[in-house]
């Protein structure tokens, strides 16, 4: 635990001090040379883990780069979703990933944690800089897999590689990295870890198995960027500049009831379900005769709806802010539960039961960051040479990150990307 006199210093810095660092920030160092961007995602990270966890890697980011502990999520905010947010800059209803695992009714197939770049519905940022001549090496992100056509990255693999700790996932990168032996260099890595998300979700966000873990990364992150830097040194012109994004993707929430809709309402055996920990889809396109489909589509949404904390809505009356209308990828009905519920199935008889009598699964995400502030998430930013003084950053947007990548550089956004950076160089 950190003592009351050492806060960490992405909490304390001032306003005099930010004020300064934005004033003195050199303007042309990117501008001259050419910048190459390394960006690793750490699943499931909350900014109050850097208020009650010893992180000196992380405070020296904070004092010497850029850092936003206000990073919004998306909605839904789980992280298949999420993730391809921040690759391509828009909601789920225009990129088309609604879930980890969701049903696509145009096709009738069900993908679960399906990661092949061919279901994007729109443009990641490893494909816009590719397309604009940016050499770019991804391994292990999200439907980054089995990449085709004339604007597949340099490197990614064929699916993603589990059994594997965080510090050999992150490894394969840089290794590739090093290998790499060519005329024009690779200019935008991504990598990936599952940390602190996996305990987050075994034992709930306070956890100590979250306190250590974040301990354990801190240490991995120093390693990791050390390493990133004498990777681009090998071939950084003397005005080129590098920058390193550590950022996640959601936040958590602790879980104290688990929600089991197998002990609910009965419904219709053709009635497909897509169940996530905050909400669960309901497709009904297999009732093939109209009427009959909306009998039961309204049976179904009178029955949940009146059970408690259950919110149910139709594809057609959505929160707007959601963006989570998709035409075939998103069910009739939408269920969702607040924190601290979550969807589990468990062997008790009631549809509602105590996390505790379960044993397992107390963190959960996926909610509306709107309702639940737990869902958002933190980034830090460093560059080299020139470090950038410790600038907060305020509350920045997931949704940012590919515009922020694009102007670091120096190519356009996608056409279907939110198009302004939360930095620009």
């Amino acid at each position: 635990m950190k003592s009351a006199s050492r806060i960490p210093p992405l909490r304390r810095l001032s306003a005099v001090v930010a004020l300064l660092a934005v004033w003195t920030l050199p303007t042309t160092a990117a501008a001259e040379g050419r910048a190459t961007v390394f960006l690793i995602s750490l699943d499931g990270m909350r900014a109050d883990y850097f208020e009650r966890i010893v992180t000196p890697f992380f405070d020296e980011l904070a004092t010497r780069g850029a850092y936003s502990m206000e990073t919004t999520a998306v909605f839904p905010s789980v992280t298949f979703a999420s993730h391809v947010s921040i690759s391509t800059g828009a909601k789920a209803d225009v990129h088309g990933i609604t879930l980890n695992s969701f049903y696509d009714t145009r096709t009738r197939r069900l993908h679960r944690y399906a990661g092949d770049q061919a279901l994007l519905e729109a443009e990641p940022f490893w494909t816009t800089a590719t397309r604009q001549g940016v050499r770019t090496l991804v391994l292990d992100w999200v439907n980054a897999h089995n990449q085709t056509g004339p604007h597949a990255t340099a490197y990614f693999g064929d699916s993603y590689t589990r059994g594997i700790d965080d510090e050999e996932r992150i490894g394969r990168v840089l290794d590739t990295w090093e290998h790499d032996d060519t005329d024009e260099p690779l200019r935008f890595i991504l990598a990936y870890a599952e940390s602190p998300d996996k305990e987050g979700h075994r034992g709930g966000p306070d956890s100590a198995l979250v306190d250590h873990r974040m301990e354990v990364l801190d240490t991995l992150m120093r390693k990791t960027t050390d390493r990133v830097r004498g990777l681009w040194e090998r071939t950084a012109g003397p005005d080129d500049t590098l920058y390193i994004i550590i950022m996640s993707d959601h936040g958590m929430a602790p879980v104290e009831y688990h929600v089991d809709l197998r002990k609910g309402p009965e419904t219709d055996e053709r009635v497909r379900t897509i169940t996530s920990s905050a909400l669960v889809h309901f497709f009904f396109d297999d009732i093939e005769d109209p009427a009959e489909r909306a009998e039961i589509k309204a049976g179904l949404k009178r029955d949940l709806g009146a059970l408690e904390p259950i919110t149910v809505h139709t594809r057609e009356s959505m929160p707007a802010e959601w963006r989570y209308s998709h035409p075939y990828r998103t069910g009739g009905l939408v269920a969702t539960v607040p924190v601290p519920y979550a969807f589990f199935r468990h062997n008790g008889e009631e549809m509602i039961q105590p996390a505790s009598d379960t044993g397992r699964f107390f963190g959960a995400h996926g909610y509306d960051p709107r309702d639940h502030p737990e869902m958002n998430t933190v980034l830090f930013m460093q560059r080299w040479p020139e470090p950038l003084g410790g600038i907060d950053l305020g509350e920045i947007s997931l949704l940012q990150i590919h515009a922020t990548v694009c102007a670091l550089l120096g190519i356009d956004p996608a056409p279907t990307a939110r198009a302004d950076p939360f930095f620009e160089p």
